[in-house]
């Protein structure tokens, strides 16, 4: 099994500055660890989902089989 991350950063929150896109990426990795944890997600077929600063979801992590 493998996770698998996908974040769209075509959006306002990460376009300001390119700092401010790196810090809009950080907090969202941050989150997502934040959510592994509390939700347990670590078996084939568990998903969560990001949000951005604005509250627009940008991206999903998913547990699959290996191709």
């Amino acid at each position: 099994m493998k996770a698998v991350i996908e974040i769209e950063m075509d959006n306002d929150a990460f376009r300001n500055t390119p700092t401010c896109a790196a810090n809009e990426l950080a907090r969202i990795l941050g989150r997502l660890e934040d959510d592994v944890s509390r939700y347990m997600i670590g078996d084939v077929g568990h998903h969560t989902t990001c949000t951005d600063y604005n509250g627009n979801t940008v991206g999903k992590l998913e547990i699959v089989e290996n191709d």
